[in-house]
C-alpha cells in the first residue's frame, strides 16, 4: 500500500511545472499588456524552468546511484543538466537579438560567480577557512585558465579591430563556430575526467555509507534508466517552455523601464535565469550537502561561459548557416568587449584564491564579493 501511494503521488516540483504550464497557456490565449504581463509570463517561466530542473536533477540523482557517482561528481552532472533551461532561453533569444543573448550568456558568468563567492560565506569553516574538493582545485582551475584566456584574447582582438579601423565590425560565423566547438570539447574533457578519475578517487578513501546519499539526498528518484529517461525528456520539454516564457520577460521589461541600458536588461535576465541554481544551492546546503551545493555553485561559473556560451555561440552561427538569421552575428561594441574582457580578472582572482592553498580564507571571499561586485557595477553603469 505504501509503494502503490508513492508511485502515484505528485511531488511538489510536479505541482509547480504544471501550475506553470496551466499559466503559460493561459497567457497564450489572454494577452495581459506592459509589466503585469511581463510579471505573469515570469512566474509561468520561473514555474515551468523551477519544475524542469528539478526533473532534470532527479533524473541525474537516478543515473548517479545506477552508476555509483560519488557526491562531488552527482552534484557537477546535475549542475551541468540545470543549464537546460538557460540555454532554451537563450536559443528564443538568439533567434529575435542575437547581440543581447550573448550578453545575457557572459553577464550570467558574473552573476554565478557572484553566487560561489556569496554560498563561501556560508560554507562550513575550521578557524576561518573552509577546504574546497580536489576535483575544483585540480582540473576547475584549469578551465578558469583557459577560460579567462580565451576571453582576454577575444576582447583584445575586438579591441584592435575596432581602434585601427578595421572593416571587420563583428565576430563572424567561423569563429563563433570555432570558440564554441573549443569550449565544449575543453568542457567535455572535464566532464570524462571528473567522472573517470576524481569520482573514482573519492570513493576508494570513503566509507561504504556513501552509497546511500543519492537516496537520503533525494526521495522518489528514479531506479531504472527508463525512469532516468523520462525524467530527462520531462525536464527538457518544460524548459524549452520555460525558455519561451522567460523570453517574453525582456521585451516587458524595456517597455515598462525604457530608460534602463541593455546591460541592465541583460543583468535582469541573468539573475532571473540563475533562480533554479540559487534554489538547489540553498536547499543543499540546508540539508548539510555542502559538496553538491559548492559543485553547483562553481559549476555555475564555469558550465555559463563552456556550455551555455559555447551553445550560444553555436547557435547563433548555426541559424545564420541555414538563413534564420541573416548575417545578424555579434558586434564588436562597448557592451560585447566589455562583458567578454572582465571575465579574465574574474576567473584569475577565483584561480588564484582556490589553487594557493585549496582553502577559502575570509581575506579572499571578501576579497571575491567586492571584486565582483565592482565588475557588475562597471558592466551596468558603463556597458551601454
Amino acid at each position: 500500500m505504501a509503494d502503490a501511494k508513492t508511485k502515484f503521488s505528485m511531488p511538489i516540483w510536479g505541482w509547480i511545472l504544471v501550475a506553470g504550464l496551466v499559466l503559460a497557456g493561459i497567457l497564450k490565449v489572454v494577452h495581459v499588456p506592459g509589466l503585469a504581463g511581463g510579471g505573469l509570463e515570469a512566474l509561468a517561466g520561473l514555474c515551468l524552468i523551477a519544475g524542469s530542473c528539478e526533473a532534470l536533477i532527479m533524473s541525474v540523482e537516478g543515473m548517479s546511484a545506477l552508476l555509483g557517482w560519488n557526491q562531488f561528481v552527482g552534484g557537477t552532472i546535475a549542475a551541468v543538466v540545470s543549464n537546460v533551461p538557460e540555454i532554451a532561453l537563450l536559443g528564443f533569444f538568439v533567434v529575435d537579438d542575437p547581440t543581447m543573448a550573448f550578453v545575457i550568456g557572459l553577464m550570467s558568468v558574473y552573476t554565478n560567480s557572484m553566487a560561489f563567492a556569496l554560498y563561501a560565506v556560508i560554507m562550513p569553516k575550521d578557524r576561518g577557512t573552509a577546504s574546497i574538493p580536489m576535483p575544483i582545485v585540480r582540473a576547475g582551475t584549469d578551465l578558469l585558465s583557459f577560460g579567462g584566456g580565451l576571453c582576454l584574447a577575444l576582447a583584445i582582438t575586438m579591441i584592435v579591430l575596432r581602434e585601427f579601423g578595421s572593416p571587420i565590425d563583428r565576430i563572424g560565423v567561423p569563429e563563433l563556430y570555432f570558440v564554441g566547438f573549443a569550449l565544449m570539447a575543453v568542457f567535455g574533457t572535464f566532464l570524462v575526467s571528473l567522472v573517470r578519475y576524481f569520482g573514482a578517487e573519492e570513493k576508494k578513501e570513503g566509507e561504504p555509507t556513501p552509497k546511500k546519499e543519492p537516496e537520503e539526498a533525494h526521495h522518489g528518484v528514479p531506479k531504472t534508466y527508463g525512469g532516468v529517461a523520462g525524467l530527462l525528456v520531462l525536464g527538457v520539454f518544460g524548459s524549452f517552455l520555460g525558455g519561451e516564457s522567460m523570453s517574453e520577460v525582456g521585451d516587458a521589461i524595456v517597455a515598462a523601464f525604457p530608460d534602463l541600458s541593455r546591460m541592465a536588461v541583460a543583468l535582469i535576465l541573468a539573475i532571473i535565469a540563475g533562480v533554479p541554481t540559487y534554489v538547489i544551492v540553498l536547499n543543499a546546503h540546508y540539508k548539510k550537502q555542502p559538496l553538491i551545493a559548492l559543485s553547483n555553485t562553481f559549476g555555475g561559473l564555469t558550465q555559463n561561459l563552456f556550455n551555455v556560451m559555447a551553445f550560444c555561440c553555436l547557435m547563433i552561427a548555426f541559424f545564420n548557416t541555414i538563413g534564420v538569421l541573416h548575417d545578424e552575428t555579434v558586434p564588436i561594441t562597448i557592451p560585447t568587449t566589455l562583458a567578454l574582457a572582465l571575465i579574465y580578472p574574474t576567473y584569475a582572482i577565483l584561480s588564484r584564491a582556490i589553487e594557493d592553498d585549496g582553502k577559502f580564507n575570509w581575506i579572499e571571499i571578501v576579497s571575491l564579493v567586492a571584486l565582483f561586485g565592482l565588475l557588475m557595477f562597471v558592466l551596468v553603469r558603463d556597458g551601454g
